[in-house]
């Protein structure tokens, strides 16, 4: 005997059908998420994170002008892009950097590739004078293609590490005003909004926040 066809049940079939369709979707999803914290925490082993040295000026060159490129390219000009990376990432000024006492480079590489760097500064090397119990964190990227796999959360626990070698109390950093990712990334890890300062790239005047973490 044949189910008599009525709204009703043309409605309950439909209905059914589409929550069928969304658990589907929910389960392609869970999968997918589950997927990337699998690939998430096998990148993560794979990552080594060490001290730059004068031998690295090269993977230091790379990294640095490509994560800047990357992160900052779409909101100036090709003309300021230029002339902050030529200035700021050749290599006679990132070994003046690293010859710079205070002052270093932890280097992540990912199957001998590096793929993000963060540089500390401490002492007369910060870049505003902070006090001696302070660390600056001047620098930290992550190259594009390897953002999502915790790697600046391996960077920042260096960071700490090194703050609290150093006897440091206190880390604090600047972040460009419009880099609502990197803004939100720092709270996460409880950092805090004190003051701003203006960082020039290329010939355009831009506004920092300045953030911090008490340890």
């Amino acid at each position: 005997m044949n189910m008599e066809t009525t709204p009703t049940t043309i409605f309950k079939a439909a209905f059914e059908g589409n929550l069928k369709s969304v658990q589907s979707f929910i389960n392609n999803v869970n999968l997918k998420d589950n997927n990337q914290q699998k690939k998430a925490t096998t990148i993560k082993n794979d990552i080594v994170i060490r001290k730059a040295e004068l031998k690295d000026v090269p993977h230091l060159k790379e990294v640095c002008r490509r994560t800047f490129f990357e992160t900052f390219a779409d909101q100036n000009t090709p003309e300021d892009m230029e002339k902050y990376l030529e200035t700021n990432f050749n290599e006679n000024q990132i070994t003046k950097e690293l010859n710079t006492p205070g002052s270093q480079f932890y280097l992540a590489f990912l199957q001998n590739k590096p793929v993000a760097y963060i540089k500390l500064n401490v002492g007369e090397a910060q870049t505003e004078e902070q006090g001696e119990d302070s660390m600056e964190i001047q620098r930290i990227y992550v190259v594009l293609d390897c953002k999502g796999y915790r790697i600046g959360s391996l960077l920042m626990k260096q960071a700490e590490e090194e703050a609290h070698r150093l006897c440091c109390t206190r880390i604090w950093l600047g972040v460009w005003e419009h880099n609502y990712a990197a803004i939100s990334f720092y709270e996460k890890r409880g950092y805090r909004r004190f003051g701003e300062h203006v960082f020039v790239l290329g010939t355009d005047a831009q506004t920092d926040y300045l953030m911090e973490k008490k340890l």
